[in-house]
């Protein structure tokens, strides 16, 4: 049977967005949300100690709270597994005579503990001594603090002041807690100061104040996944603004100059402040303040956030030399889920094409405007020299509508990118890509110098080698036939015979000989394309 390690009340405590949940609810929360979000759930276990004394679990494969929560609670507990720096149940144990004799099990211990030992002021682990802690600290004695009371401040507050919790005279060394995202702001820096609300996985209010006497509140948040995330600040009594803040160096200062503030905005007692972006997976910060600084105001901080996870392998990089590679497309569609934004504003893919073929590409599923560019580096220098028509075609789109390319590309290498279309856009997309293979009987000539000889057919002659028949093309084409003279393959030399046009939707058909005319009387008294006899070459273009 699991052991309950939850403490409701000092979970409600320690959250007060959570004051008015009852213990069910509490419960309920904690499993929910509180472990995703590193909430503190008992004075008596902390997660971050329990998964660093016992290296086992990790070798396991047990590395989410939840994942430690349950083992601790099914068997951690049972073990005697040290859990936290303020209860060790060999400790405990060994330290109270009265407890060896009545032959507890750790789990006994645990519950003994919990329900009398905190009241009676035992001594519980070797860095902690609650009766030592309350007798050598004046102001809490002076508070009128009580052993249970003590044993919360020491949790809270005493163990960051570096307070002596025990007769050994050494304060313990905590355990740091584990952090998803960016490392913490360096200490006394402005951003050290914000509250840290763990791994946003869920909506959630803080309700608090700002005015004269706090000007600032900040608030740290990570993102295990890109999300699409919104932010309103209401039931606001004076003018207040909030703004959503990257710190891209890492200094725990707001370089405003370097773009730090991603999005800010201000509301009153008739309006809120509201906040509505996609954001890539990492760290961030919030910060409330008044607009004047004569003003106060309670507030509530509503956050919501919905998760996109990317399904690339990796981030696909900034840069041609670092695109992602994907390999060769085929004619199944391959999709590829990420961000591109202020914090990302560039994603590069890298794709092969084992022969000719039409290729199809969309970029789906926006909420902000982005771009996606299909690109050849045509002189292999890892550089987009658009003077070189590198950019072989572009689309944008938004929220209402795909960005989209279809177009016939040669057997090669090629580039996608996909990027903002403004500064401040940011967007979780869908990047759609197929690519259908060309079915050609041989390759035709685009040139007059690369001619394709005719003279003669033999056999059964091909849909794309004879006058007069149609080819699908996926673009507008003409179809020349020019008569060369004297082993000369410019067109300048060569006589016009007839041309067609083309596109898409209507092809170039019933190539015909052009009647009369002075300069081709003579060479059309025996009209070449109607005889079987060609004597002469043609050459297509």
């Amino acid at each position: 049977m699991a052991v309950n390690v939850f403490d409701a009340n000092f979970y409600r405590s320690v959250n007060p967005d959570l004051r008015n949940l009852n213990d069910a609810q509490a419960s309920q929360h904690l499993l929910d949300f509180g472990l995703n979000e590193r909430r503190t759930f008992s004075p008596l276990v902390e997660l971050s100690v329990y998964a660093a004394s016992n290296p086992d679990l990790a070798a396991a494969g047990l590395s989410t709270n939840r994942q430690l929560y349950d083992h601790l609670s099914n068997f951690g507990v049972k073990e005697g597994r040290v859990l936290s720096t303020v209860f060790n149940a060999s400790f405990y144990r060994n330290a109270n005579p009265d407890l060896v004799a009545a032959g507890l099990t750790n789990e006994q211990l645990f519950d003994h503990f919990v329900n009398f030992g905190i009241k009676e002021g035992r001594a519980s682990s070797e860095t902690f001594n609650v009766s030592f802690y309350l007798n050598n600290n004046a102001d809490l004695k002076q508070a009128g603090f009580n052993y249970q009371q003590a044993l919360q401040h020491y949790v809270n507050f005493g163990r960051k002041e570096g307070r002596i919790a025990s007769s050994s005279g050494a304060a313990p060394t905590p355990t740091p807690t584990p952090t998803v995202g960016d490392p913490l702001p360096p200490a006394n820096s402005t951003l050290s100061v914000a509250t840290d609300i763990g791994v946003l996985s869920a909506n959630r209010t803080i309700t608090d104040f700002v005015g004269t006497d706090d000007r600032n509140d900040y608030y740290r948040f990570t993102l295990n996944n890109n999300s699409d995330f919104s932010l309103t600040l209401g039931a606001l009594t004076a003018y207040t603004t909030v703004q959503l803040i990257k710190d891209y160096n890492q200094n725990g200062e707001i370089n405003t100059a370097d773009g730090e503030v991603l999005q800010e905005d201000s509301g009153s007692s008739s309006s809120n402040a509201d906040i509505s972006t996609s954001l890539q997976a990492g760290t961030y910060f919030m910060r409330v303040f008044p607009y004047y600084t004569d003003e106060n105001t309670n507030y509530d901080l509503r956050l919501g956030v919905t998760s996109k996870p990317a399904t690339t392998s990796t981030d696909p990089g900034n840069t041609l030399s670092t695109a992602l590679n994907i390999g060769a497309l085929s004619a199944n569609t391959t999709t590829f889920k990420d961000f591109v934004g202020q914090t990302d504003r560039n994603d590069y893919y890298r794709f092969t094409l084992n022969s000719n073929s039409n290729l199809g590409v969309s970029l789906a599923a926006l909420t902000d405007d982005a771009s996606v560019q299909l690109i050849k580096d045509k002189n292999n220098n890892g550089q987009i020299d658009t003077g070189d028509g590198d950019v072989l075609k572009e689309d944008y789109g938004y929220s209402g509508s795909n960005a989209d390319i279809s177009t016939d590309l040669q057997a090669g290498t090629y580039f996608i990118r996909v990027s903002q279309y403004y500064n401040d856009d940011n967007t979780n997309y869908e990047l759609r890509l197929a690519a259908e293979a060309v079915a050609t009987s041989q390759n035709r000539p685009n040139l007059l110098n690369r001619t394709l000889n005719i003279d003669p057919l033999t056999g059964t002659p091909t849909s794309d080698q004879v006058a007069g028949s149609s080819q699908a093309v996926s673009q507008d084409t003409t179809v020349s036939v020019i008569q060369e003279f004297n082993g000369n393959s410019s067109a300048t030399t060569g006589t016009l015979f007839s041309d067609a046009f083309g596109s898409s939707s209507s092809d170039a058909s019933n190539i015909e000989p052009l009647a009369g005319g002075t300069d081709s009387a003579g060479i059309l008294a025996s009209n070449p394309l109607d005889s079987t006899n060609y004597s002469t070459n043609l050459t297509f273009v």
